[in-house]
């Protein structure tokens, strides 16, 4: 199937589309950027009422640009990967104060941005400013690949460069915006990972996949994620049943400037050093204390897209003579204002389970 028939039949199924969307035919670079931002690796039901709530909380580049990291960390609480949210924010800092709200109107120079690779610059660059820039993904990679018949893996450098030729040379048969979306919309909704909808396909008779029965081998690749698995004890402090303790994480990792319940890191769900490390721990944040006594509470599992995070919860309940001090580096904070602050997804769990 030649480029140019594939665009205009591309064109013509997105007539008929009735995928709706609050930025699909947007012209805002602003609004367009926070919604690819917003759904990379991310659900677009999920991502919706996040979109939603940042147009209306933040409405323009300048509104995001001089808010507080906390803010926005919070605003941003749930959708994980939380290095986008960082550079979400310095970016908007970036095109608030030195290109006076507009951002740049290229490829290129989008490209140069923090936070905004080839697929967010080629959305942005089309959507705003109608540049013939292809968007290409997991959702183009496999739709293409599947019309192409291609047995070339789409995880190599071979293949992407095969389905970017093919999609570049495509979009200079019809408006860039249109064809973009169209892209986005037809590999969520037709050609999907597993069971695609190869029977109401305006493709159907000229996808090799189809006609040589390989929709479900196609695309093919030879690369496999292996999942890292990351065990968390979170120690969960009930001071005086009126207080607990967080700790502002500042390593350098996706959770970096949340707060969390005072964790250490093990390589085993039963490790045979927690106990000791705990002990440290408590007479860390309670220096000369060691009136406690801890107790399981739950174990919560969340699976991100290259590791598996295990979090085991502890309480430990402290009784102390008023007054009493903490280490500086620990929040003492009361239990009803936990939610105050930007938390893990993993504690936010904890916190709906246990009715905290």
């Amino acid at each position: 199937m030649n480029p140019e028939l594939f665009a205009l039949k591309l064109l013509e199924w997105a007539k008929s589309s009735d995928r709706v969307m609050p930025w699909k035919s947007e012209k805002d670079a602003y609004k367009i950027w926070l919604s690819e931002i917003i759904l990379q690796q991310t659900r677009v039901e999920q991502g919706l009422p996040y979109y939603l709530h940042f147009i209306s909380t933040y409405p323009d580049v300048h509104t995001l640009a001089t808010a507080s990291e906390a803010e926005v960390l919070k605003s941003w609480e749930g959708l994980g990967y939380y290095s986008r949210a960082r550079n979400l924010h310095q970016t908007a800092k970036v095109i608030s104060q030195q290109f006076n709200g507009v951002f740049p109107s290229s490829y290129t120079g989008l490209l140069q941005l923090k936070g905004i690779g080839p697929y967010t610059a080629a959305a942005i660059a089309s959507f705003a400013y109608e540049e013939p820039k292809p968007v290409m993904d997991g959702n183009v990679l496999r739709f293409v690949s599947r019309i192409l018949g291609m047995e070339i893996p789409v995880d190599t450098k071979e293949g992407k460069d095969t389905v970017y030729q093919y999609i570049s040379d495509a979009i200079k048969y019809t408006l860039p915006s249109a064809y973009n979306q169209a892209m986005m919309d037809f590999g969520a909704t037709v050609c999907k990972p597993v069971s695609p909808l190869c029977n109401n396909c305006p493709f159907s008779q000229y996808c090799i996949a189809f006609k040589q029965g390989k929709e479900s081998i196609i695309p093919i690749k030879v690369k496999k994620t292996i999942k890292k698995e990351l065990i968390f004890h979170y120690y969960v402090f009930n001071v005086e049943g009126q207080w607990t303790i967080l700790q502002r994480r500042n390593k350098n990792d996706i959770w970096k400037g949340l707060y969390q319940f005072p964790a250490i890191e093990v390589e085993e769900k039963h490790h045979k050093q927690a106990a000791q490390k705990m002990h440290q721990l408590v007479n860390e944040i309670f220096p000369g204390n060691e009136n406690f006594k801890p107790f399981f509470i739950k174990e919560i599992k969340q699976v991100l897209t290259h590791r598996i995070v295990i979090g085991q919860f502890y309480q430990i309940d402290i009784n102390f003579p008023s007054p009493f001090k903490i280490n500086k580096e620990y929040n003492l904070v009361e239990r009803s204002k936990i939610r105050n602050f930007a938390l893990p997804k993993i504690i936010t769990e904890y916190l709906k389970l246990t009715n905290f």
